[in-house]
């Protein structure tokens, strides 16, 4: 079946319910001057839920969405699977020569993260090429279908985003991912290496490379001790997220159904849930509370609910398709950008990008955090468009798309 135009219609009911939960509402008490040290302050949710209620105007920002942004949903299959709606964004640039850029998100992210870079992505000159962006919901995500059959790891992922992409036309493709969309572009690349021309990465977690390995980047890397205080700081992120920052994953890699109550039946259980990480994984980006909402109202209101998005953390874990992806590099054929911001999660020293397969370019920025679309649109669209413009170490790998006229 054909593309189908699509508009975001949340339905009456849900809004009285929604309604009718934040009214019912009990909070807990907190320790005094906890600040954010364990977790979201009660102050931030009591006021956060009161706008909610009584204050956030989803409607407009529904039709935002829905003015500004051409929506679509399309039919398409997955091997061992009943076939699967995507709800995806798709702007294609005046630009005849327009790149295709496969824009993949994560958690707790959705497509409104490609909304702040479509407009500059799409307008090309004289000096930096056009994309045509296509912008998916991943399955179990935004508008997207439900899965209800288990297994559906990062393969599963992958082969619904590139049969995506078949349908639309494109036979070649460049894909940008953070988060999520960054292990699901690694393993396109390894997959649909003749299709996936390049990918760009805003984020890269990999293995430490073992001395048995890979021996002389072991002994160059990671055997001179003691290390240099930006080294020091690279693995200490790593560190730092691993024993401090990473409860939820571990919990929504055991335990997504248990953790799936409360985030499907509590409102303000979904809000604490996703605002503790917008908070955290920032660069002090000031969020408002109109960003704050539309983020937890697109899971709240999602065609598949909010406990469906965590099961993605368990299927990798359990099918070991996340521990693969990080030590194998993409195929030599695929070039490689990375681009990593000052507050990422996990950050590396850029010649350990190497490991990530043919990496031909890695920048550093000293701002911006996990959500870089979202924070430093500017810095992010800036990059891709140094890494595939005439002088970028990505010219031309699609043939007779090079985002020029």
């Amino acid at each position: 079946m054909p593309p189908k135009p699509f508009q975001i219609k949340v339905p009456d009911v849900e809004f009285e319910r929604l309604h009718q939960k934040l009214d019912a509402t009990t909070f807990p008490d907190e320790l005094g001057s906890a600040g954010w040290d364990m977790g979201v302050p009660l102050s931030e949710i009591k006021r956060l839920a009161a706008y909610w209620r009584s204050g956030f105007d989803w409607r407009k920002q529904e039709a935002k969405l829905n003015t500004q942004f051409k929506q679509f949903t399309v039919s398409v299959s997955v091997e061992g699977y009943e076939d699967l709606e995507l709800h995806y964004l798709h702007h294609i640039s005046e630009t005849p020569g327009a790149i295709p850029l496969l824009f993949i998100h994560g958690w707790p992210g959705s497509f409104i993260e490609a909304t702040k870079i479509i407009p500059l992505l799409t307008r090309g000159d004289g000096n930096n090429p056009a994309f045509n962006v296509i912008a998916p919901s991943l399955p179990n995500f935004g508008f997207s279908s439900l899965v209800k059959k288990r297994g559906f790891g990062l393969n599963q992922y992958a082969e619904a985003i590139h049969n995506l992409m078949s349908t639309l036309g494109y036979e070649e493709y460049v894909i940008q991912g953070g988060d999520w969309g960054s292990f699901i572009a690694r393993i396109m690349a390894q997959r649909y290496p003749t299709y996936t021309k390049a990918i760009h990465l805003n984020f890269i977690p990999m293995r430490f490379p073992m001395p048995w390995q890979n021996p002389l980047f072991f002994l160059q890397n990671l055997l001179p001790i003691p290390f240099s205080p930006a080294r020091k700081a690279y693995l200490g992120s790593v560190l730092t997220y691993l024993t401090k920052g990473g409860g939820y994953m571990l919990q929504q890699s055991t335990r997504p159904q248990t953790l799936g109550y409360a985030l499907h039946d509590s409102p303000v259980a979904l809000l604490a849930w996703i605002y503790d990480k917008l908070h955290s994984w920032t660069d002090g980006y000031p969020w408002t509370d109109d960003e704050i909402l539309t983020w937890v109202s697109i899971y709240l209101f999602s065609a598949a609910g909010p406990a469906a998005s965590v099961r993605i953390y368990y299927e990798t874990s359990e099918d070991g398709t996340l521990q693969e992806c990080m030590s194998k590099p993409a195929p030599p054929g695929v070039k490689v950008g990375v681009a990593q911001f000052k507050e990422e999660l996990m950050r590396y020293p850029l010649s350990w990008t190497s490991l990530l397969g043919n990496v031909v370019r890695a920048t550093e920025y000293p701002q911006g955090g996990h959500f870089a679309a979202w924070e430093a649109p500017d810095l992010l669209v800036g990059d891709l468009k140094e890494f595939f413009g005439k002088s970028g170490q990505a010219y031309g790998v699609i043939e007779g798309k090079d985002g020029f006229d």
